[in-house]
């Protein structure tokens, strides 16, 4: 079965997704090819190709222009294009920003039929949602975290199963309205369609986590240009979600201001030389650092760039400690933390991450990218490929394979609200 949403140039596989990461820094675009694993319900997603554009009119993961953002998206799905040899007519979108808000929800009802079918699962999640929600807000994922049949707990999937009470706790996420309309307007100006919208930290997930991750527990913290999204998990399910208002930008703001240089000129520098922490610097190592007019470009100690990176990162990670502590998760995460986006590429964020959270931490690198050999092992493209892998799950139930995932229908129940608002 072929998606309408794409017009193949070559001989690619027809199970094609595109994951559209539209950050402050840059909007990603990968292009992922399914396959199956041959094993019930299994999928695997090859990422094609890859498109990047530098993001213009996004702040803190909120569009502030909107013509600006559509020819980001324009460009970035251009260059997905052409490096995968595909026409590409709709995505998956990702969405960050301090408006994001995540929170528990209990759900109940009484089973009339003889066992329990996809109805009655539906029923209890729909019970679970049904909460007060205002109405500049909106429902992104309502996660279910097991249920419960006759007061017996554990169970992932109560299908087929006998008992006359069902019982579920969910993780309700949701976003500001205006927010996801705005870039989801953004895409349908730049002429593609919104297949669904999922909170960043998710899709970053989707990208670097085992399952044995999500099962043990695991904190997953997605450093972006304007916003850190973090994504709790444990026992195979996600147990809470939320995004702090600093990133890799706010490091380069700080560097511009403390060395009085522009932030093109210190965006070069954290990349080329930044470093967040003084004890790891070897010797006195020194720095070029240029100026506008390329008249008063001087050297400088790296160690005064260092002085301005460390108390921002000691900032971040000690905000990020207080997150998970403060929800009393600390104790559960016996896998750990993963570190993802394009700020972690600096040196030594992941050591400063472990030495003031306290847990084991290691850098995670999307799967699938074995054929795009220039940007494997780059965590910036995390969230991008994770969309795409994200959207794996309904697509391929929409064919016969996983199909009947409890999931079901929350795409279509987005794309519903789309084009209510948009119509």
């Amino acid at each position: 079965m072929r998606f309408g949403f794409f017009k193949d140039t070559g001989t690619k596989n027809d199970r094609l997704l595109v994951g559209l990461d539209i950050g402050t820094s840059k909007i990603c675009a990968a292009v992922g090819e399914v396959c199956d694993t041959g094993l019930p319900g299994g999928r695997d997603v090859n990422i094609i190709g890859l498109g990047v554009a530098p993001s213009k009119g996004i702040k803190k993961g909120v569009v502030t222009n909107i013509e600006s953002t559509v020819e980001s998206i324009k460009e970035a799905i251009a260059k997905a294009e052409t490096m995968a040899g595909v026409e590409i007519k709709a995505v998956q979108i990702g969405i960050s920003g301090e408006h994001i808000d995540c929170f528990s929800s209990h759900g109940i009802i009484a089973v009339k039929e003889d066992e329990i079918g996809q109805r009655e699962v539906d029923s209890v999640m729909d019970a679970a949602k049904a909460v007060a929600i205002p109405f500049d807000r909106e429902i992104l994922h309502v996660i279910p975290a097991g249920f419960t049949i006759n007061g017996q707990n554990g169970i992932t999937d109560p299908r087929g199963m006998a008992g006359v009470r069902l019982e579920t706790n969910v993780r309700i996420i949701t976003g500001a309205a205006t927010s996801v309309r705005n870039l989801v307007r953004s895409c349908q100006k730049a002429g593609l369609e919104v297949l669904d919208v999922v909170v960043q930290p998710l899709a970053s997930a989707e990208a670097v986590l085992s399952q044995d991750e999500k099962d043990l527990g695991t904190v997953v913290i997605d450093i972006g240009g304007g916003t850190t999204g973090i994504a709790i998990f444990h026992e195979g399910s996600i147990c809470h979600s939320a995004v702090l208002a600093i990133g890799g930008n706010n490091f380069t703001n700080d560097v511009a201001i403390g060395l009085r240089i522009s932030t093109h000129e210190a965006e070069r520098i954290k990349k080329e030389h930044g470093c967040s922490m003084l004890s790891l610097l070897k010797g006195d190592e020194e720095i070029d650092v240029g100026s506008e007019d390329e008249r008063s470009n001087r050297r400088i100690p790296r160690r005064y760039l260092v002085e301005i990176l460390q108390p921002r990162a000691e900032e971040l990670f000690s905000m990020i400690r207080e997150e998970i502590t403060g929800r009393g998760f600390y104790r559960k995460m016996s896998s750990g933390v993963v570190l993802t986006g394009g700020a972690v590429l600096m040196e030594g964020m992941d050591v400063m991450a472990e030495n003031i959270l306290e847990l084991p931490v290691r850098i995670g690198v999307p799967a699938g990218m074995k054929d795009l050999r220039e940007a494997a092992g780059d965590p910036s493209y995390a969230a991008a490929v994770g969309l795409a892998v994200f959207g794996a799950e309904d697509n391929l139930a929409a064919q016969g394979i996983n199909k009947g995932n409890v999931l079901d229908g929350m795409s279509s129940r987005l794309k519903g609200w789309f084009s209510e608002t948009f119509k």
